[in-house]
């Protein structure tokens, strides 16, 4: 190897660490920017979960409040209610819920490019982690005990359940006329905690749906963006 070339590929090995370094710091920087700059607030409705009652044998109802920082970052608190009256025809059992429920998380802006206008429709991924304390009522008509024998009817009610999952996903943003904005989310749910009883669990549960170890959902919103100078 000749001396000429063996300085210059000494040099670039050198200058390697001090390259990414200097990339890492960057990023650093702009990702620190980003979250020092408010830019705005949302305030949105899900119009999705009223349709449950029409489409399924639950009902919810929410609202959410995104923080915008740096048209990048979007730390998210969701508040809803969700209730349930139902009886099974086949089996006679009598289910009925109602209690609140919450989600924290944030959306990440995939369309928004450093150095260019922020645009106001965009596409995000989403991370939430959703939580409810229900109370629950349970009747079911007389069946027979194989363990016990004899005809055993249940009867609860006020059954206390915690209840917890994580949600990811993808959605969309859209400008429709000044600040108002329309979107919806795509969610695949999965159960992290869940209370259990000797005798019943929950079927229902507020903010997730049924009562199972993954699911989907999604959302319908009706956004009015707030912004900030």
């Amino acid at each position: 190897m000749k001396i000429s070339n063996y300085i210059l590929l000494s040099s670039l090995i050198l200058l390697m660490p001090s390259a990414v370094q200097a990339q890492i710091n960057e990023k650093s920087d702009t990702v620190t920017a980003s979250l020092l700059d408010i830019r705005g607030i949302n305030i949105s409705t899900d119009l999705f979960g009223y349709a449950y009652s029409i489409l399924d044998n639950y009902s919810s109802g929410e609202v959410a409040i995104t923080v915008n920082l740096g048209d990048k970052y979007y730390p998210v608190f969701e508040a809803g209610y969700g209730s349930t009256d139902f009886t099974d025809e086949t089996f006679g059992i009598h289910y009925k819920s109602a209690a609140p429920y919450y989600r924290i998380g944030f959306n990440y802006n995939f369309t928004n490019k450093r150095g260019k206008s922020p645009r106001s429709s965009y596409i995000y991924g989403l991370a939430r982690f959703g939580w409810t304390n229900a109370k629950y009522d349970v009747k079911t008509p007389s069946m027979f005990d194989p363990t016990w024998g004899g005809e055993v009817a249940l009867d609860l009610t006020d059954v206390k359940g915690f209840y917890s999952w994580a949600e990811m996903g993808v959605g969309v943003n859209v400008k429709i006329w000044k600040n108002l904005h329309m979107g919806w989310s795509i969610r695949y749910k999965v159960r992290l905690n869940q209370t259990t009883r000797h005798n019943s669990n929950m079927w229902y549960v507020p903010g997730f749906g049924n009562s199972r170890h993954t699911t989907f959902g999604g959302t319908y919103n009706i956004i009015y963006h707030i912004p900030f100078k």
